[in-house]
């Protein structure tokens, strides 16, 4: 029989000790969600700033390409929260991409509803970027974009797979 060396779990009543090794990682680090979350807001600072400039160069800017600049910096923020979080199963990587999407839905929103006109002179190209009509599907389409990139970008920011394991 084979000895296994006891470890000391820390519980709110003291300490247990056990024969299992403790697993960290498996869960969801909201340290890591909050500064995904930043560095998404950070990576779409420049990149509207980019489009402004490119846009005024443009004879007819506008249409969806102005919806389409927060999926980089969401795929960057769900790679910079799974990265470090640091666990070791994609599938808590990528969720960790769709609560940074998440939290950073909430906020979206949340400025639409609380603070229209801030919104409306941060991002001017979001009010006439979906065609009358067909808005609400276009900002729905676009959301869960923004939804599958951010995840896309935590599983990227997961655990690589090692050669002949499945």
């Amino acid at each position: 029989m084979m000895s296994q060396t006891l470890r000391k779990i820390p519980t709110t009543r003291g300490s247990l000790i056990g024969a299992e090794p403790v697993s960290h990682g498996d869960g969801l680090s909201w340290g890591a969600v909050l500064v995904g979350g930043l560095i998404g807001v950070a990576l779409m600072v420049p990149l509207l700033l980019l489009w402004r400039g490119v846009a005024g160069a443009l004879p007819a800017p506008g249409g969806l390409w102005p919806m389409l600049l927060p999926l980089p910096a969401l795929i960057g923020a769900g790679w910079s929260a799974a990265t470090l979080a640091g666990t070791a199963r994609r599938r808590i990587a990528a969720l960790h991409g769709v609560a940074v999407w998440a939290l950073l839905l909430v906020i979206v929103t949340a400025a639409a509803i609380f603070a229209p006109e801030t919104l409306q002179q941060v991002v001017p190209e979001l009010v006439g970027a979906a065609p009358a009509g067909l808005g609400d599907p276009v900002l729905g389409t676009m959301a869960l974009a923004g939804l599958f990139a951010a995840a896309l970008g935590g599983i990227w920011g997961g655990p690589r797979r090692e050669r002949g394991r499945a």
